[in-house]
């Protein structure tokens, strides 16, 4: 009974992760089509390409392959088209850029430790290389699911859940929930301690996208201005702060000099009349 259990939360356990993974899809098909992000955040899918490359690792180094590497590791693939997507519609790609940089260095440092840790060069047990991969991909799936709490603030301030992505809330409070059943029947505590996390804080979530819904509470007309103007990302800000001092320096060069004109001393004058009524 106890691994007919096992098998059935595994399978279903797979199969709501796939939803995971795939539950941007219909936002970024919004964002390919109307080719404008719109208030929709990066963080969130960088996140998924680190959660999934991470767990990818765990998968393979722990020969866990049904249901966490062969989810996973197709999770990446997926990733990487919505990112694509996002970077190709997005005007804001100096700080996309960016970043991915800083993503793209911290998982090769973590692959780098996997490599060498797996191999016997760290003077660790399999068992310890394990764990420390394991709880760095615990940090990697709490940076996903926390990744919506970025833009709590935001939803918050406009009274509006267009800032959140509610079928990747969905999914997620779904698939931690399989999760942490799975967890409990193989033991694994690793699972279990960041499932929990994360089922309260999508409950969270889904609650304000329920409570806000973007039909029912959109965001103000001028959004997008007073973002563009004020709130945009620091290198959009830095770009149009260097832009205003270049026209700035570059008006006042265009202006006219101030021009000097000779004026004839009014004691000149009286000198002359002087003279003349003397002769």
């Amino acid at each position: 009974m106890s691994e007919t259990a096992v098998s059935v939360i595994r399978v279903l356990a797979a199969c709501s992760c796939a939803v995971m993974v795939l539950s941007p899809s219909i936002l970024m098909y919004r964002i390919f089509k109307q080719k404008d992000v719109g208030a929709a955040s990066v963080i969130p899918l960088v996140a998924l390409f680190v959660n999934c490359h991470a767990w990818s690792v765990y998968g393979y180094m722990t020969h866990d392959w049904v249901p966490i590497f062969w989810i996973y590791f197709p999770g990446e693939a997926v990733a990487i088209v919505f990112l694509s997507v996002y970077w190709k519609c997005t005007t804001h790609r100096r700080y996309v850029t960016r970043v991915l940089l800083v993503a793209l260095a911290l998982l090769a440092l973590f692959s780098s430790y996997a490599v060498v840790g797996g191999l016997g060069y760290t003077n660790q047990s399999q068992e310890g290389v394990h764990a420390v991969i394991g709880a760095i991909a615990d940090v990697c799936a709490m940076c996903m699911y926390a990744a919506p709490m970025e833009k709590l603030l935001q939803v918050l301030k406009y009274k509006s859940a267009a800032f959140l992505n509610s079928h990747m809330v969905i999914a997620g409070l779904t698939n931690n929930c399989l999760w942490c059943a799975y967890g409990i029947l193989t033991a694994n505590w690793f699972i279990i301690a960041p499932a929990i996390v994360f089922t309260t804080l999508n409950s969270f979530t889904l609650v304000l996208c329920v409570l806000y819904d973007p039909k029912t509470h959109p965001l103000p007309d001028d959004f997008h201005r007073q973002q563009t103007t004020s709130n945009g990302p620091p290198a959009l800000a830095s770009e149009s702060t260097s832009k205003m001092s270049a026209i700035s320096h570059k008006a006042e060069s265009t202006a006219p000099s101030p021009a000097f004109e000779a004026i004839l001393s009014p004691l000149t004058s009286i000198h002359v009349a002087k003279e003349t009524a003397w002769s």
